[in-house]
């Protein structure tokens, strides 16, 4: 009588416990944001042209293309608008280290003097057919 009775029980241990062994891969292991203020933002026809100072005192680049946004939970980049000082900055997650989204904080009115328009000579389709964003901050 003892027997099945604590194989009953064992079994209902192991059945309690299996939902908390299945979840662990849904979580990500490893996640880092970078936050950087932005110099400058480029709007363009087909994305964003982000300026900002390195740790070295240079002057980078990104380009966000428009392709990135829009997509729900799949998005790659987000905008928020917003008169706050902090403002114009933006920040980037990555997820067991892989690129995982970008969301750009910037001031909603386009007279700022962070905002430009990109006039650039030249087809600029290959500056913005990114999968990626640098690592080098």
């Amino acid at each position: 009588m003892r027997k099945p009775v604590i194989l009953f029980a064992a079994l209902c241990v192991l059945l309690a416990s299996l939902p908390a062994f299945s979840q662990a891969s849904l979580y990500p292991k490893d996640a880092y944001v970078k936050s950087v203020h932005i110099i400058r933002i480029w709007s363009h026809q087909l994305g964003y042209k982000l300026q900002y100072f390195t740790s070295k005192s240079t002057v980078a680049e990104i380009y966000v293309p428009l392709t990135w946004f829009n997509k729900g939970i799949d998005s790659k980049a987000n905008i928020i608008f917003g008169n706050s000082a902090e403002y114009p900055y933006f920040t980037i997650v990555w997820i067991d280290g892989k690129f995982d989204h970008i969301t750009m904080y910037v001031r909603e009115d386009f007279r700022d003097l962070t905002w430009g328009e990109l006039r650039e000579a030249g087809d600029l389709t290959a500056a913005f057919n990114v999968e990626d964003v640098p690592k080098e901050f």
